[in-house]
């Protein structure tokens, strides 16, 4: 009897979990996987999780004169999956480069040709017919038929030759100056074949990034002795590399807290050369392989400790420009360490990373490496948390793009700020400016949309702002305790692995032990905004409206008559289970201002402020002479300035920023979430300027009509 009751109980447990989970929808592909059981309903790997891997052998030769790559490479291909495979895709990334090649930007003339030229192929030993049956091209993978499928448990073995160029078109790699270059998505690559869609085989266009494979690479690179390599992993053979003088720093930087300059800018003026000139790196279990190369670019590098291993960190910048990155080798190894051992409190997991300057604008990612634009801190930190996501936990960015750039964002501001700017109070930073253009609109697609039906409009978007709010809301409804022990939970169940947004839904709701379906379904399955207003403001009470489809955090910002000021907070499942509250504001009489989600994005946000747009415009003497076109001298960017119904609203053409102006007095204005300040110029009446300081940029404009 006790067993039959015993098997009741947990029957109708899994029955239970198997309803809360099936609130979310689910696609068929990804239902499969809890059927085979290699996921979990509670956001583990399954028992029965597989994935395929590779093994590269490259030997590259590069000519700076031309800008040639030669390469052969072997590849030993496992199957782990318990299907046979009777096809390989392998990824020709330069392909898009191809004359009529599809393409999500314009790349310069110079780079169009025939892509990569294959000169050799051979399976298991068998030389394969390029133009033949057995291989296939289309777009920018080559499809290789095997005369026998590759069966479960089996592996492949490939060799291949190919050439290709380093491209001068500049997008996450490319030429960065005439004998500088970044060099990624340069080798051929096997697709990644995984337990949710098997053969990744979209394009590669430029927009969507990467997902690989876990693989491990013996990678030796040849070039002239007066050019530096930096890549992915470690360097194997620096004795035959090095001279004596340049051994020494190397081996002191390995295991120095403070900063080595191992090439520094008195060598390179003498005109410096290494010894040897085939450089020989190793990288074990990553999903990709970069290298960087200059002759004219500084090394600095330090060691950085975490737990008992020397990290070495490396930066490498143009030797012309050595003055501004004196402190980027630190910013890394601060970084590494508070990544590790506080957010997000999981190890750095890999024996080096070197940010290489080469970018003009932003910042992109490979394991172990950086290719940023330029001595900041914010993108340093931003491209470094990339090492957990999508490096270490091998997100498929390619459809989920959000699932790393989300957290890069995110985590990138609340590091910022809890540790190099030592404020732990924001956790939603310039959401609502960042969100503006797009949110509640047609496309403003919900999260759940695979990233390979975004466009220019919306990817950026979608895969970084938006998720960053919703990451932020999490936080902020779970604590700080709760919220920490369930990332670090998913990273460390995911890592070297691939989960997909409900691996990520189900360890939250697992490791916290709530159903947060209330907070999944509005902001990632469906259409809709947020819209929160003040109702009215009487005898010391705020009522608060919740007039929107999506839940929000309620934040309100009370500033007092002598410049004090208090704030209050409801988590977004609180306001959503009382979307009309009632909020206690003491010293009702001494209240100059109230805010309400000043920093929340809000389909109205004029109606969150007390008193009145309006009010206050008149109050100070406001007039409509301050509106009109202001044309900002940086850039070819123009302000319009209008009046509206409620207040005057500053759009940024071209830009996707747009807001109203909260007046400060003395013509200082900030933006109704503070996160852009304003300051008019004037000539007696006559408004004549602006200056603009927004997202740390400092801006000046003459108004034009």
């Amino acid at each position: 009897m006790k067993k039959i009751s015993l098997l009741v109980l947990l029957l109708g447990s899994s029955l239970w979990v198997y309803a809360q989970k099936k609130q979310l929808y689910m696609p068929l592909e990804i239902q499969k996987a809890y059927e085979k059981g290699t996921r979990s309903w509670d956001g583990a790997p399954g028992e029965k999780y597989w994935q395929n891997t590779a093994d590269y052998t490259i030997e590259v030769s590069v000519d700076p004169s031309d800008r040639s790559i030669k390469g052969s490479e072997k590849i030993t291909y496992y199957n782990n999956s318990p299907n046979s495979i009777s096809t390989l895709v392998i990824r020709l990334y330069y392909d898009v480069f191809k004359k009529g090649g599809k393409r999500a930007m314009a790349v310069k003339d110079q780079d169009i040709g025939e892509g990569v030229e294959i000169s050799a192929l051979k399976v298991n030993g068998t030389e394969m017919n390029l133009k033949g049956q057995q291989v296939s091209r289309s777009g920018t993978n080559m499809y290789v038929f095997l005369s026998e499928p590759l069966a479960s448990g089996a592996s492949a073995n490939l060799d291949i030759q190919w050439s290709q160029f380093v491209p001068l078109t500049l997008r996450r790699t490319g030429v960065y100056d005439s004998s500088s270059y970044f060099v990624g998505y340069w080798y051929p690559q096997i697709a990644a074949y995984d337990d949710i869609f098997e053969w990744d085989t979209f394009d590669y266009t430029f927009q969507t990034e990467m997902y690989n494979n876990l693989a491990n690479f013996d990678v030796k690179i040849t070039i002239p002795s007066n050019f530096t390599i930096w890549a992915t992993g470690e360097l194997q053979n620096p004795k035959d590399i090095f001279t004596s003088q340049t051994y020494k720093k190397y081996k002191k930087a390995i295991t120095s807290k403070e900063v080595v300059h191992i090439i520094d800018s008195s060598e390179m003026k003498k005109g410096f050369s290494h010894k040897g000139n085939t450089w020989h790196y190793v990288a074990k279990e990553v999903s990709d392989f970069a290298f960087a190369t200059s002759d004219h670019y500084l090394w600095d590098a330090a060691m950085q400790k975490v737990g008992d291993r020397n990290v070495l960190v490396s930066s490498a910048f143009p030797a012309e420009e050595a003055k501004d990155y004196t402190e980027l080798t630190n910013i890394q190894q601060r970084t590494i360490k508070y990544f590790s051992e506080n957010i997000p409190g999981v190890p750095y997991p890999y024996p080096a990373f070197t940010t290489f300057v080469g970018l003009k604008g932003g910042g992109m990612e490979f394991p172990m490496m950086a290719n940023n634009d330029g001595p900041g801190r914010g993108v340093a930190i931003h491209e470094l948390f990339h090492t957990y996501f999508p490096m270490y936990v091998r997100i498929n960015e390619r459809r989920f793009a959000w699932m790393d750039e989300g957290w890069a964002s995110y985590i990138t501001q609340l590091v910022t700020d809890r540790f190099f700017e030592e404020n732990d109070n924001d956790l939603f930073g310039a959401a609502k400016l960042q969100l503006g253009g797009i949110f509640g609109t047609y496309e403003d697609l919900p999260l759940i949309t695979s990233t390979q039906f975004m466009d220019n409009n919306n990817y950026g978007y979608a895969s970084s702002p938006l998720p960053q709010f919703v990451y932020a809301m999490l936080h902020h409804h779970l604590g700080d305790e709760m919220f920490l022990k369930a990332f670090r939970t998913y990273i460390t169940r995911w890592a070297q692995k691939s989960p997909t947004p409900y691996d990520f839904f189900f360890t939250f709701e697992d490791v916290s032990g709530e159903d947060l379906s209330w907070l999944w379904k509005p902001w990632f399955f469906n259409f809709g905004y947020s819209d929160v207003q003040i109702e009215s403001w009487e005898n010391g009470k705020l009522t608060v409206a919740n007039k929107g489809d999506r839940p929000v955090p309620l934040l309100i910002e009370v500033t007092y008559k002598d410049g004090t000021k208090k704030d209050f907070s409801k988590s977004a499942k609180e306001l959503m289970e009382n979307d009309s509250p009632e909020i206690n504001i003491p010293d009702a009489d001494k209240v100059k201002m109230i805010m309400v989600n000043r920093q929340i994005p809000d389909a109205n946000d004029v109606d969150n402020i007390y008193p009145s747009l309006d009010k206050l415009y008149s109050e100070m003497g406001i007039t409509d002479q301050i509106a009109g076109s202001y044309q900002f001298k940086e850039y070819p960017i123009t302000g319009h300035l209008t009046k509206k119904e409620n207040g005057f609203f500053l759009n940024l053409d071209q830009t996707g920023i747009s807001f109203y102006l909260l007046p400060l007095g003395d013509n200082k204005f900030e933006s109704l979430d503070g996160a852009a300040s304003l300051e008019f110029t004037k000539e007696g009446d006559k408004y004549t300027g602006l200056n603009l300081s927004i997202l740390n940029y400092f801006l000046t404009a003459e108004k034009i009509d």
